[in-house]
Parts: structure tokens; sequence; C-alpha cells
């Protein structure tokens, strides 16, 4: 993404927390951007685009980032925490999103944005449920739901005082803190075997059920480490580089991903992880599909 339709994205971000996406205007954004409203257009063709956009933009990097970390943890639990971690900092570096989610969710006219919003956060709902699971075992699995909803609004309460409170915090601390607070609630639902509250995020059909596909940076460690032990033709390393680039980008572009592809395919020794790659890519959801 050019640098120019970021710095549109981030400002539309913070004008539409601020007032409201039905009241502010293009020609506002164009002002804050220091751009013609024409050339605002050439951009994003309507305000609807551009905040479908918004939102492609924001869950694209919260899942980019949790995927670039996921190999980094030692245990379940860490890996979780390092998750949790993740989401919050990612909320706060883009509280104005975060504060218009709040805001706006509900009153979205658009209904392809808004079931692609719905369908977002179904799928960290579930990935959480299924993350309690991997975790504390089958004993919890009757009582995952409500620990998840339980995250989520502890996630949000803390992060609506951290807003309002305008101060820095260390968020591995808070994932930390607020990991504790879920044991102690998981441990205590395990030895009293209360009725549960809410019924399993994962019996939902709604949603992509993206919990035990890889990402395609996944493949794309897996590729760069293949080239650390052995020698491969300059041209695995370029079209490594190029792929990881272009999978960043809000919308890649299939011809870029595809060349790519096929270079790597041509590589014998590269061949398998390029396959796995390709058949992640095609298995994401429109945030990065083809």
């Amino acid at each position: 993404m050019n640098e120019t339709k970021k710095k549109i994205l981030l400002a539309a971000m913070k004008l539409f927390s601020k007032t409201s996406f039905h009241q502010t205007s293009m020609q506002q954004i164009a002002d804050v951007c220091s751009l013609s409203k024409g050339s605002l257009y050439t951009h994003f063709k309507s305000k609807e685009a551009l905040l479908s956009d918004i939102f492609t933009y924001y869950y694209q990097m919260l899942h980019d980032q949790i995927a670039a970390a996921k190999e980094e943890a030692d245990s379940l639990q860490e890996d979780f925490i390092r998750e949790i971690a993740i989401r919050t900092r990612h909320y706060c570096a883009f509280q104005e999103f975060f504060m218009m989610q709040l805001k706006e969710i509900r009153g979205l006219e658009n209904s392809s944005l808004n079931e692609f919003v719905r369908r977002e956060n179904l799928y960290l709902m579930k990935r959480t449920e299924q993350r309690i699971i991997d975790i504390y075992g089958d004993e919890i699995r009757p009582f995952a739901a409500d620990l998840t909803a339980s995250l989520k609004g502890l996630m949000i309460s803390y992060l609506r005082e951290i807003v309002e409170k305008e101060s820095r915090y260390d968020f591995d601390l808070l994932a930390f803190y607020l990991f504790q607070q879920i044991d102690t609630s998981a441990k205590w639902m395990i030895d009293q075997n209360p009725e549960p509250f809410f019924s399993s995020y994962l019996d939902k059909l709604e949603g992509p059920n993206r919990t035990a596909a890889h990402h395609p940076l996944h493949f794309i460690k897996k590729l760069k480490e293949l080239t650390a032990r052995e020698e491969v033709p300059a041209i695995a390393i370029d079209s490594i580089a190029i792929l990881e680039k272009e999978l960043l980008e809000l919308k890649p572009r299939e011809a870029i991903l595809n060349g790519m592809l096929f270079n790597l395919k041509g590589i014998p020794s590269m061949k398998l992880a390029a396959e796995e790659l390709e058949q992640a890519v095609q298995k994401m959801p429109e945030t990065i599909h083809l």
C-alpha cells in the first residue's frame, strides 16, 4: 500500500471516530490529508469504499501480526498471552478504529460490510474459545464460550479506560494480567461445574473457519528457513521477498502471487513449501484472497 493511501485511511479513521461515518464528508477527509477532493476520489471511489478498506486494512494487519508471532512462544499458554498482548496493543494503536467500531458497527448501512465485520468478530471469538480449550482440555469445553465472552468484556473495559486516560501501558503485562483473571475463572468453573451461560461459538456455522489453517506468512517463514539452510538461486530469494511484501498489501495482486509461486515451484527443494503456501493463500478470506 502506498503512503498516500495509508495516510487517507488513518485520517478517515480518526474523523469517523471523532464525529461519525455519516457526518464526515469526503471533502473533510481531503482537507485533512492536504489533497483535492478529485485526488481523493482517484484512491477511493466513494466514502463507503474507503470505510470498507479501513476495516479490511485493520483486520489484515491484526491477522498478520498474530501469524508472525505464532511460532515464537514456548507453550500454549505463552502463545495465548502473546496473542492477547498483540490484540490489545493493536486496538490501542488504532484506537480511533476501536472507538469507531463501538459507535458505528450497528448502524452500518452496507450489508456486505456489516457481514464482513460480523464474520471477523465471530472468527476472533471462535479462535479465542479454541485457544482456551487447547490450554485447559475438554473439561473446560462447556465453559469456554463464557470465558471467551469474559475476556472480550475485560479487554474492552481496560482499553476504554486506557484510551480515556491517554497514558502509556505495558501491554505484555496487561495481557498476563487479563490471562490470570481468565485462568482463575477457568479453575473455578472446572471445580464447581456451574451451568454454562453461553453456548459454544464453535458451533456457529457463520464466519470463516480459520482456527486450524496456517496463515500464508507461516509458509513464507518456512521458505526463508530453507534459503538459510541450503544454497538456492537468487530468483528464489527475490521471489520470497516479493511474495511477502505482496501478501502484506491490502489487496494482493493475483498476477504477482501466481508469478512468484511459479518461480518457487520450479525449484525442486522449494516445490513442496511453495505448494503449501499456494493452498494457504487460496484458503484465506477476502482480506487477502486472490
